[in-house]
C-alpha cells in the first residue's frame, strides 16, 4: 500500500471534514489538506480558524493525528493563470447548471501545479456542482487502500472532465444525512458541528441568507443556524433571494452560449445524467 499522504482540499467545511476524519481515523493514512485563499471571500479568516481548531481537536482527542495530519498548504487563488480551454469548458457548463466560480479556477489551480488524484469532499446530491456527479462516476481504489470514485471515462472526454478529471470523489455516493448517521456511530459529532459553511458570516454567525445557509437549511440542517438568522434566510427565500438567482443565472447563460466557443476536440456535456 502507498504510503503518499493523500492531498484533499480541505475548507472546514462538513464534508470535507467528514472525509478528513474518514481518511485520518477509519483508514489511518495520512493527510496533507490544500486550501485555496480567495480574498474576496468573506468566510476566509472564520474558515481557517475553522481548520486550526478542529485540526487543534483533533490533536488532543486522537493523538495519532499529529503526525498523521501533516501541515495545510496554502495557494493563493489570485496567483492562478488564466486558461482559456478550463474557462470555456465552466461557461459552457453554465448553460445548463449553475455552479460556483470555484470551480473554474480550481481546475486552473490543479492542471497549472500538475496536481492529480486530489480528493474533493463533494457530496452525492441534485444541486450544484455535485449534480454533474451523478451517473459520471466509476468505483476505484486509492493507491492508498480505500475506496473511491473518479470521472468515468465517458466523462472524462467532455467539459465535465475538463472541470472535474483531476479530482476524486470520495463522498460521490453518500449525502449529508448519511453522514450524520455514521458520525453519531463513530463520536464524531462535535467535530463537525465545528464546521463552517457561511460564505458571509455577521459578527461570527452564519447570516442565513447566502446559498450555503440557504443549502443547510434545505438539507434540514437548519438547528446549525441562529434562529433570528434563520427568519431572515426565510425572508430572503421569499423576496430578494429568487429574483438574484434568476438574474444571475441569465447572466450566466448569456455568456455560456453566446460568448463561448463551442467545444472542440471532444463531447460536450449533457446536464441530464442517468440517476
Amino acid at each position: 500500500m502507498d504510503r503518499t499522504p493523500v492531498n484533499l482540499l480541505w475548507t472546514g467545511g462538513w464534508d470535507s471534514t467528514f472525509q478528513l476524519l474518514r481518511l485520518l481515523l477509519v483508514h489511518g493514512v495520512e493527510v496533507e489538506p490544500i486550501y485555496l485563499i480567495d480574498h474576496t471571500r468573506g468566510s476566509l479568516d472564520v474558515e481557517r480558524k475553522t481548520m486550526d481548531r478542529i485540526r487543534a481537536t483533533l490533536a488532543t482527542e486522537y493523538p495519532q493525528t499529529v503526525t498523521l495530519l501533516k501541515p495545510t498548504r496554502f495557494f493563493d487563488v489570485a496567483d492562478i493563470a488564466p486558461d482559456t480551454e478550463i474557462e470555456h469548458a465552466y461557461h459552457r457548463i453554465l448553460r445548463g447548471l449553475g455552479i460556483g466560480s470555484q470551480y473554474d479556477w480550481l481546475a486552473r489551480f490543479l492542471k497549472q501545479n500538475d496536481l492529480r488524484g486530489v480528493e474533493i469532499g463533494a457530496e452525492f446530491t441534485h444541486h450544484g456542482a455535485s449534480e454533474l456527479l451523478i451517473g459520471r462516476t466509476v468505483p476505484m481504489t486509492a493507491k492508498q487502500g480505500y475506496a473511491t470514485h473518479r470521472l468515468s471515462p465517458e466523462a472524462m472526454d467532455s467539459d465535465v472532465g475538463v472541470l472535474f478529471g483531476r479530482l476524486t470523489f470520495p463522498l460521490a455516493l453518500i449525502d449529508k444525512h448519511s453522514m450524520k448517521k455514521e458520525a453519531d456511530l463513530r463520536g464524531w459529532i462535535p467535530l463537525l458541528a465545528m464546521t463552517w459553511f457561511c460564505h458571509k458570516p455577521l459578527a461570527g454567525e452564519p447570516c442565513g441568507m447566502c446559498n450555503p445557509c440557504q443549502g443547510v437549511v434545505s438539507d434540514g440542517f437548519g438547528w446549525r443556524i441562529p434562529a433570528s438568522r434563520r427568519a431572515l434566510g426565510q425572508v430572503h427565500r421569499a423576496t430578494i433571494g429568487p429574483m438574484k438567482k434568476t438574474a444571475k443565472r441569465i447572466v450566466q447563460k448569456f455568456r455560456g452560449a453566446y460568448l463561448t466557443p463551442q467545444a472542440t476536440g471532444h463531447s460536450s456535456h449533457s446536464t441530464h445524467s442517468s440517476h
